[in-house]
Protein backbone atom coordinates (compact mmCIF):
# COMPACT_ATOMS: atom_id res chain seq x y z
CA UNK A 1 0.00 0.00 0.00
CA UNK A 2 1.46 3.36 -1.05
CA UNK A 3 0.45 6.45 0.96
CA UNK A 4 1.58 9.83 -0.32
CA UNK A 5 0.69 12.79 -2.51
CA UNK A 6 -2.26 12.29 -4.84
CA UNK A 7 -1.16 11.40 -8.37
CA UNK A 8 -2.13 14.47 -10.38
CA UNK A 9 -1.57 12.93 -13.81
CA UNK A 10 -4.10 10.15 -13.20
CA UNK A 11 -6.41 11.99 -10.79
CA UNK A 12 -9.47 12.19 -13.05
CA UNK A 13 -9.24 8.53 -13.99
CA UNK A 14 -8.59 7.50 -10.37
CA UNK A 15 -11.59 9.48 -9.09
CA UNK A 16 -13.87 7.98 -11.74
CA UNK A 17 -12.91 4.50 -10.57
CA UNK A 18 -13.06 5.42 -6.86
CA UNK A 19 -16.55 6.89 -7.31
CA UNK A 20 -17.87 3.41 -8.11
CA UNK A 21 -17.13 2.43 -4.50
CA UNK A 22 -17.70 5.67 -2.58
CA UNK A 23 -20.07 8.63 -3.06
CA UNK A 24 -17.76 11.62 -3.34
CA UNK A 25 -17.56 15.16 -4.69
CA UNK A 26 -15.20 14.74 -7.62
CA UNK A 27 -15.45 18.38 -8.64
CA UNK A 28 -14.43 19.67 -5.20
CA UNK A 29 -11.62 17.15 -4.85
CA UNK A 30 -10.19 17.94 -8.27
CA UNK A 31 -10.31 21.72 -7.84
CA UNK A 32 -8.95 21.59 -4.29
CA UNK A 33 -6.03 19.39 -5.28
CA UNK A 34 -5.10 21.52 -8.29
CA UNK A 35 -5.13 24.61 -6.06
CA UNK A 36 -3.33 23.03 -3.08
CA UNK A 37 -1.31 20.13 -4.46
CA UNK A 38 0.74 19.88 -1.26
CA UNK A 39 -2.50 19.31 0.72
CA UNK A 40 -3.87 16.32 -1.20
CA UNK A 41 -2.88 12.80 -0.17
CA UNK A 42 -4.05 9.38 -1.20
CA UNK A 43 -3.62 5.69 -0.43
CA UNK A 44 -3.10 3.40 -3.42
CA UNK A 45 -3.44 -0.34 -3.63
CA UNK A 46 -1.28 -0.82 -6.69
CA UNK A 47 -2.76 1.57 -9.23
CA UNK A 48 -6.13 1.83 -7.44
CA UNK A 49 -6.97 4.86 -5.30
CA UNK A 50 -8.60 3.52 -2.11
CA UNK A 51 -8.54 6.57 0.22
CA UNK A 52 -7.85 10.30 0.08
CA UNK A 53 -7.74 13.46 2.14
CA UNK A 54 -7.56 17.12 1.04
CA UNK A 55 -7.68 20.53 2.70
CA UNK A 56 -8.29 24.19 1.82
CA UNK A 57 -6.00 26.81 3.37
CA UNK A 58 -7.92 30.00 4.25
CA UNK A 59 -6.57 33.19 5.80
CA UNK A 60 -7.50 32.22 9.37
CA UNK A 61 -8.34 28.53 9.20
CA UNK A 62 -7.76 25.27 7.36
CA UNK A 63 -10.76 23.19 6.32
CA UNK A 64 -10.32 19.45 5.73
CA UNK A 65 -12.95 19.35 3.00
CA UNK A 66 -12.56 15.79 1.66
CA UNK A 67 -11.86 12.56 3.54
CA UNK A 68 -13.00 9.45 1.68
CA UNK A 69 -11.98 5.82 1.85
CA UNK A 70 -13.00 2.34 0.80
CA UNK A 71 -14.92 0.62 3.60
CA UNK A 72 -12.22 -2.07 3.76
CA UNK A 73 -9.47 0.42 4.59
CA UNK A 74 -8.10 0.00 8.11
CA UNK A 75 -7.69 2.71 10.75
CA UNK A 76 -3.90 2.66 10.30
CA UNK A 77 -4.16 3.92 6.70
CA UNK A 78 -6.64 6.63 7.69
CA UNK A 79 -4.32 7.68 10.50
CA UNK A 80 -1.35 7.87 8.13
CA UNK A 81 -3.31 10.11 5.76
CA UNK A 82 -4.30 12.50 8.56
CA UNK A 83 -0.74 12.59 9.87
CA UNK A 84 0.64 13.33 6.40
CA UNK A 85 -1.79 16.19 5.91
CA UNK A 86 -1.15 17.76 9.31
CA UNK A 87 2.62 17.46 8.97
CA UNK A 88 2.56 19.25 5.61
CA UNK A 89 0.52 22.28 6.67
CA UNK A 90 2.40 25.54 6.16
CA UNK A 91 0.42 27.22 8.93
CA UNK A 92 -0.20 24.50 11.50
CA UNK A 93 -1.12 27.07 14.18
CA UNK A 94 -4.34 28.02 12.37
CA UNK A 95 -7.71 26.62 13.38
CA UNK A 96 -8.10 23.27 11.59
CA UNK A 97 -11.67 22.06 11.00
CA UNK A 98 -13.41 18.95 9.74
CA UNK A 99 -17.03 17.83 9.80
CA UNK A 100 -16.30 14.18 10.47
CA UNK A 101 -18.18 10.94 10.90
CA UNK A 102 -18.61 9.60 14.43
CA UNK A 103 -16.47 6.63 13.48
CA UNK A 104 -13.60 8.94 12.47
CA UNK A 105 -13.58 11.11 15.59
CA UNK A 106 -11.12 8.99 17.53
CA UNK A 107 -8.56 9.21 14.72
CA UNK A 108 -8.64 13.01 14.85
CA UNK A 109 -8.78 13.12 18.64
CA UNK A 110 -5.44 11.28 18.63
CA UNK A 111 -4.03 14.38 16.92
CA UNK A 112 -5.51 16.83 19.42
CA UNK A 113 -8.85 17.65 17.80
CA UNK A 114 -11.75 18.73 20.04
CA UNK A 115 -15.51 18.91 19.59
CA UNK A 116 -17.05 22.25 18.56
CA UNK A 117 -20.63 21.32 17.62
CA UNK A 118 -22.68 18.34 16.56
CA UNK A 119 -24.54 18.41 13.26
CA UNK A 120 -27.57 16.51 12.03
CA UNK A 121 -27.43 14.89 8.63
CA UNK A 122 -30.89 15.92 7.42
CA UNK A 123 -32.37 13.94 4.51
CA UNK A 124 -35.47 14.63 2.43
CA UNK A 125 -36.60 11.61 0.44
CA UNK A 126 -39.70 13.00 -1.21
CA UNK A 127 -43.25 12.82 -0.01
CA UNK A 128 -46.00 15.37 0.05
CA UNK A 129 -45.28 18.72 1.67
CA UNK A 130 -48.13 21.09 0.94
CA UNK A 131 -46.97 24.63 0.21
CA UNK A 132 -47.55 27.36 -2.32
CA UNK A 133 -44.73 28.32 -4.65
CA UNK A 134 -45.94 31.24 -6.72
CA UNK A 135 -44.14 33.18 -9.43
CA UNK A 136 -43.82 36.02 -6.91
CA UNK A 137 -42.02 33.69 -4.47
CA UNK A 138 -39.76 32.44 -7.26
CA UNK A 139 -38.88 36.01 -8.17
CA UNK A 140 -38.13 36.90 -4.54
CA UNK A 141 -35.42 34.19 -4.33
CA UNK A 142 -33.78 34.75 -7.70
CA UNK A 143 -30.01 34.68 -7.94
CA UNK A 144 -29.59 38.26 -9.22
CA UNK A 145 -27.60 39.34 -6.14
CA UNK A 146 -26.21 35.96 -5.19
CA UNK A 147 -22.48 36.81 -4.99
CA UNK A 148 -22.83 40.19 -3.18
CA UNK A 149 -25.16 38.58 -0.62
CA UNK A 150 -22.85 35.56 -0.30
CA UNK A 151 -19.79 37.72 0.33
CA UNK A 152 -21.53 39.69 3.06
CA UNK A 153 -23.37 37.00 5.02
CA UNK A 154 -20.78 34.23 4.65
CA UNK A 155 -18.08 36.53 6.06
CA UNK A 156 -20.35 37.33 9.01
CA UNK A 157 -21.09 33.65 9.65
CA UNK A 158 -17.59 32.22 9.33
CA UNK A 159 -15.45 35.21 10.30
CA UNK A 160 -13.29 35.09 7.18
CA UNK A 161 -13.58 35.50 3.42
CA UNK A 162 -14.52 32.22 1.72
CA UNK A 163 -16.20 33.69 -1.37
CA UNK A 164 -13.42 32.82 -3.84
CA UNK A 165 -13.35 29.24 -2.56
CA UNK A 166 -17.11 28.90 -2.97
CA UNK A 167 -17.15 30.55 -6.40
CA UNK A 168 -14.12 28.74 -7.81
CA UNK A 169 -14.18 25.35 -6.08
CA UNK A 170 -17.75 24.57 -5.02
CA UNK A 171 -19.99 26.04 -7.72
CA UNK A 172 -20.38 23.67 -10.66
CA UNK A 173 -22.60 23.04 -13.67
CA UNK A 174 -25.25 21.31 -11.54
CA UNK A 175 -25.44 24.16 -9.01
CA UNK A 176 -28.75 25.78 -8.15
CA UNK A 177 -28.12 29.16 -6.55
CA UNK A 178 -30.88 31.06 -4.77
CA UNK A 179 -30.78 34.17 -2.59
CA UNK A 180 -32.75 36.91 -0.90
CA UNK A 181 -31.42 40.17 0.53
CA UNK A 182 -30.62 38.30 3.75
CA UNK A 183 -29.01 35.05 2.73
CA UNK A 184 -27.93 32.62 0.02
CA UNK A 185 -28.43 28.94 -0.69
CA UNK A 186 -26.31 26.71 -2.91
CA UNK A 187 -27.27 23.15 -3.86
CA UNK A 188 -25.64 20.75 -6.31
CA UNK A 189 -25.72 17.17 -7.53
CA UNK A 190 -23.50 14.97 -5.40
CA UNK A 191 -24.53 11.98 -7.50
CA UNK A 192 -27.25 11.13 -10.02
CA UNK A 193 -29.85 10.82 -7.26
CA UNK A 194 -28.50 12.96 -4.40
CA UNK A 195 -28.62 16.76 -4.07
CA UNK A 196 -26.57 18.41 -1.34
CA UNK A 197 -27.48 21.77 0.22
CA UNK A 198 -24.06 23.27 0.90
CA UNK A 199 -23.24 25.95 1.73
CA UNK A 200 -26.38 27.73 2.89
CA UNK A 201 -26.08 30.81 5.12
CA UNK A 202 -28.73 33.27 6.38
CA UNK A 203 -28.68 36.37 8.54
CA UNK A 204 -29.49 35.55 12.18
CA UNK A 205 -32.74 33.54 12.40
CA UNK A 206 -34.47 35.02 9.36
CA UNK A 207 -36.94 32.18 9.16
CA UNK A 208 -39.31 33.71 6.59
CA UNK A 209 -36.51 34.03 4.04
CA UNK A 210 -35.01 30.67 4.99
CA UNK A 211 -38.38 29.00 4.48
CA UNK A 212 -38.71 30.57 1.02
CA UNK A 213 -35.30 29.15 0.05
CA UNK A 214 -36.13 25.71 1.43
CA UNK A 215 -39.38 25.70 -0.51
CA UNK A 216 -37.45 26.77 -3.58
CA UNK A 217 -34.98 23.91 -3.46
CA UNK A 218 -37.74 21.37 -2.77
CA UNK A 219 -39.76 22.77 -5.67
CA UNK A 220 -36.81 22.54 -8.07
CA UNK A 221 -35.02 19.47 -6.68
CA UNK A 222 -37.58 17.58 -4.58
CA UNK A 223 -37.85 14.56 -6.87
CA UNK A 224 -34.35 13.58 -5.75
CA UNK A 225 -32.93 12.95 -2.28
CA UNK A 226 -31.90 16.21 -0.57
CA UNK A 227 -29.13 16.17 2.04
CA UNK A 228 -27.96 18.94 4.38
CA UNK A 229 -25.70 19.15 7.44
CA UNK A 230 -27.27 21.42 10.07
CA UNK A 231 -26.24 22.45 13.61
CA UNK A 232 -28.00 20.30 16.18
CA UNK A 233 -28.13 23.03 18.84
CA UNK A 234 -30.17 25.61 16.85
CA UNK A 235 -33.86 24.68 17.27
CA UNK A 236 -35.09 27.27 14.75
CA UNK A 237 -33.07 25.55 12.02
CA UNK A 238 -33.80 21.96 13.04
CA UNK A 239 -37.52 22.71 13.40
CA UNK A 240 -37.64 24.27 9.93
CA UNK A 241 -36.19 21.11 8.38
CA UNK A 242 -38.54 18.91 10.41
CA UNK A 243 -41.55 20.90 9.21
CA UNK A 244 -40.64 19.99 5.60
CA UNK A 245 -40.33 16.26 6.31
CA UNK A 246 -36.55 16.01 6.56
CA UNK A 247 -35.35 13.08 8.66
CA UNK A 248 -32.26 13.25 10.86
CA UNK A 249 -30.39 10.07 10.01
CA UNK A 250 -26.92 10.61 11.46
CA UNK A 251 -24.99 12.83 13.85
CA UNK A 252 -21.72 14.33 12.68
CA UNK A 253 -19.26 16.13 14.97
CA UNK A 254 -17.64 19.35 13.76
CA UNK A 255 -14.21 19.11 15.36
CA UNK A 256 -11.24 21.46 15.50
CA UNK A 257 -7.59 21.71 16.44
CA UNK A 258 -5.80 24.79 17.83
CA UNK A 259 -7.94 27.91 18.39
CA UNK A 260 -11.69 27.45 18.76
CA UNK A 261 -13.48 28.49 15.54
CA UNK A 262 -15.49 31.69 15.33
CA UNK A 263 -18.58 30.35 13.54
CA UNK A 264 -22.06 31.76 14.13
CA UNK A 265 -24.01 28.53 14.15
CA UNK A 266 -27.43 30.22 14.07
CA UNK A 267 -26.59 31.38 10.53
CA UNK A 268 -25.59 27.95 9.19
CA UNK A 269 -28.52 26.27 7.40
CA UNK A 270 -26.24 23.97 5.39
CA UNK A 271 -22.56 23.44 6.28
Amino acid sequence: MFVGLLRINSLSRDLDAFEKKVILDKNLIHKTVLENQYLGFGAYDGDDLVALITAEDFEKSILINNFYYDENIGADIKQRLVKLLLSNLRHNDKTILILSKESESEIFQNFGFQSFERFHKAVYSGGSVAFNFSSATAKSISNDNFMPVLKRVDLKAYGENRSEYIENNILKSSSLILSTAFGYQHSYALSKNIIKLSPWVMEDILLDDAEKLLRGVIYHRGLKKLVAMIPKSVPEITNLYKSYKFKFVETLPLIYKNEKPNIRLNMIYGF
